[in-house]
């Protein structure tokens, strides 16, 4: 993911989906806000929060009208967030600043609005009668308190906001007293627009950076997953066991969970007291600083503990500097070679089955308990079942080299019983066989030349004409065209690059893929060879002086 991505994946608190219309003219007094903090060099948080403080102290909003309900209240605070992503858009280099400074600002004036509201509510109240006929008018619900009862019911309401100390929400009004008092005391115990849990995490968090307590430093994406997807609980929880255990904290391990953290933490424990023992051991073993170096960080303490114990003490240094690979063969030969029966396995696989010999040796490594006669009923169980799906499949008899391709993707199985293994296992074999045995056999007619190759592409040409919808014909003749320039076979990525610098015909990755999809499937004109794709032979015909082998595989 890109970084792009990821920023656009984190929902920032206090962003609300309002109209900022009636509040744009003061944009200017925001960005103002913003520049004159983001200038000053504050090293920790508290300094961050002292100067949004002072700079709202010194230069306090000019609100072009009141605060009259909590939407007037969100669209402020939206209008200071579209500010920060502008700022952003035009200095992205300073973004975490912003971020901050953004938060920051936003968390004051939430506090600020709110006396503002109360203050206007204050003001309404002094005026009696005539204030009540204003607030009705601002709130826009003149038809539901005409009359003088109606608008004592009303203020009775409003002084409810007041003296609870929370913003109006003019849906709660049709509702009864009692109603409104529990839920505006709802929203002033949980803190308003700012919830008060997220305002004691983001402190909690924010101490902690101050004290030179986290390393890498916060990011606001950190904080912001932290204080969304933690309790306070659990991140003093984590925080404590972090300290104990590494004298400081890490943000994404404070990201992980508890349980899987404090596991963690004690491995990494382990290992560090394995890699401690290690240096001793091989110290003692009379190992160079050099040797000591390489072995340690390749072998834990136990594997060398019981090497020790094999070689009776006499284990010589260039044993241990093998690596893992070697140390534990010479685990699981207990010192000596292979056995007979591992031998003798491995060698009909070679010889009579025609199986790869590290294939063959991998295989008689994990089954030195089989006999030659058990292998061959396994092999036969094998070969059987690929030629019945093979034909099931594709309709027509499997072939030598694919079958002998396929065998040794089966016998690289873990298991091979009947039972664990199904029809897709056979069926994914015989693809993969194929697909390797295909790319190999076009690798073999590379050499031609590039008016050869557009000659010997003729077939897929052919085929790619009868695509009927337009714009897939032109990326499809576009793909065409690479493989007659580049090559019979060419690196996905490059394909994929030649592919993205036309945007006309591949705005996107997507497209490409799906071109390749399309080639791959519908088509079964390419296959890939590990991170190469390959024209499939069915799609070429090479001219008789370039024959080095049989174009058809059948």
């Amino acid at each position: 993911m890109t970084a792009k991505a990821d920023r656009c994946s984190v929902r920032y608190p206090l962003t609300f989906e309002v109209d900022t219309k009636e509040w744009r003219a003061l944009r200017p007094q925001i960005r103002s806000l913003f520049e004159t903090i983001a200038k000053q060099t504050a090293q920790r948080y508290r300094e961050a929060h002292q100067a949004v403080d002072k700079a709202l102290d010194d230069a306090p909003l000019q609100l072009p009208k009141p605060i009259v309900q909590d939407d007037d209240a969100r669209a402020v605070l939206q209008l200071a967030y579209e500010v920060e992503e502008e700022i952003i858009k035009g200095d992205s280099d300073r973004e975490e600043t912003i971020r901050r400074v953004g938060r920051h600002i936003r968390e004051a004036l939430s506090d600020r609005l709110l006396t503002e509201h109360l203050s206007f509510l204050e003001s309404i109240f002094a005026r009696g009668d005539e204030g009540a006929r204003e607030l009705v008018r601002l709130l826009g619900i003149e038809d539901r308190f005409d009359g003088i009862k109606p608008l004592r019911r009303f203020m009775k309401k409003i002084e409810i906001y007041r003296q609870i100390g929370s913003f109006i929400h003019g849906p709660e009004l049709s509702l009864s007293s009692v109603k409104i008092r529990n839920r505006s005391g709802a929203r002033a115990e949980r803190g308003n627009l700012w919830p008060a849990d997220r305002r004691e995490k983001y402190e909690f968090l924010e101490a902690l950076a101050d004290g030179n307590n986290v390393c890498p430093p916060f990011t606001e994406a950190d904080l912001e997953f932290l204080v969304s997807q933690s309790s306070q609980e659990m991140l003093k929880k984590k925080t404590d066991l972090l300290i104990e255990e590494l004298g400081f904290v890490e943000p994404n391990r404070l990201k992980a969970n508890y349980s899987r953290l404090r596991d963690h933490l004690k491995r990494s424990k382990q290992r560090q007291s394995d890699y401690e023992h290690r240096r001793k051991l091989l110290s003692q073993l009379g190992a160079s600083p050099d040797q000591i170096d390489y072995i340690s960080a390749r072998a834990t303490f136990q594997t060398m503990k019981n090497l020790l114990k094999l070689a009776n003490g006499k284990l010589a240094i260039s044993d241990l500097m093998g690596g893992k690979r070697t140390i534990r063969k010479l685990l699981r030969r207990k010192g000596q070679a292979r056995s007979q029966a591992e031998v003798s396995l491995a060698r009909y696989l070679e010889r009579e089955e025609g199986v790869d010999r590290r294939i063959a040796e991998a295989y008689a490594r994990t089954r030195k308990n089989h006999s030659v006669e058990h292998l061959q009923k396994t092999v036969n169980f094998l070969k059987e079942n690929y030629k019945r799906f093979y034909r099931a499949h594709w309709g027509f008899p499997i072939r030598d080299n694919v079958l002998r391709r396929a065998l040794e993707l089966g016998l690289s199985r873990n298991k091979l019983s009947k039972r664990s293994l199904a029809t897709k296992d056979f069926v994914n074999d015989l693809r993969r066989a194929l697909a390797l045995e295909e790319a190999l056999l076009v690798k073999e007619k590379e050499k031609l030349t590039a008016e050869d190759r557009r000659t010997a592409l003729q077939p897929l040409k052919e085929v790619l004409d009868y695509e009927t919808d337009t714009d897939t014909r032109k990326q499809l003749y576009f793909i065409y065209e690479q493989f007659c320039n580049f090559g019979l076979c060419i690196p996905k990525d490059k394909l994929k690059q030649l592919c993205l610098k036309n945007n006309r015909l591949f705005p996107s990755p997507r497209k490409v893929q799906d071109a390749l999809e399309i080639l791959n499937g519908a088509y079964r004109a390419i296959g890939q060879h590990g991170e190469t794709l390959c024209i499939l032979p069915d799609y070429i015909k090479v001219p008789e002086s370039h024959h080095s082998t049989p174009t058809y595989m059948g």
